[in-house]
C-alpha cells in the first residue's frame, strides 16, 4: 500500500539547537562557542599540557 501521510506532517530535525550538542562527546550539554561541553574542553586542555 502506499502511504498515505499528509506531506509536511514530518518531525523536525533533531538537531534544531546544535549549540546544545557537544561535538566531542555528542552529550546534550551547554555548550561554549567552540562547541564543546565543560568537561571536553578541561580534558582538551589536560591533554595539551
Amino acid at each position: 500500500m502506499a502511504d498515505t501521510s499528509a506531506p509536511g506532517t514530518e518531525a523536525p530535525a533533531p538537531d534544531v539547537e546544535p549549540q546544545t550538542v557537544c561535538l566531542r562527546c555528542g552529550q546534550k550539554k551547554p555548550v561554549g562557542e567552540d562547541g564543546f561541553c565543560l568537561d571536553c574542553e578541561k580534558a582538551m586542555e589536560q591533554a595539551c599540557l
